[in-house]
């Protein structure tokens, strides 16, 4: 993987993505939670959410404004909705 000149690193933007969800989840436990975010950030959360690897970052579609929901419980972490534009 590529790190750009004084920046982070694809596994540095997951690892940082990573304890953000940890910090929401400790703080808000079963709470609704409104995350905004950019492309890539979004990519390296739905990268852990769907147990996916580094290399299917690019595979995952983020467009300007979409939205994707997320629903995180004890048993499971479900994907309801991703990339969705149709509000625009």
């Amino acid at each position: 993987m590529v790190r750009f000149p004084n920046g982070e690193s694809l596994q540095d933007l997951v690892a940082r993505t990573s304890n953000v969800l940890r910090l929401i989840r400790e703080r808000h436990g079963q709470e609704t939670v409104v995350v905004v975010g950019h492309s890539s950030g979004n990519r390296a959360v739905l990268l852990q959410t769907l147990d996916q690897p580094l290399s299917a970052y690019w595979r995952l579609a983020q467009d300007p404004c979409a939205v994707s929901e997320i629903e995180d419980s004890d048993r499971d972490t479900t994907v309801h909705r991703f990339n969705e534009t149709c509000s625009l």
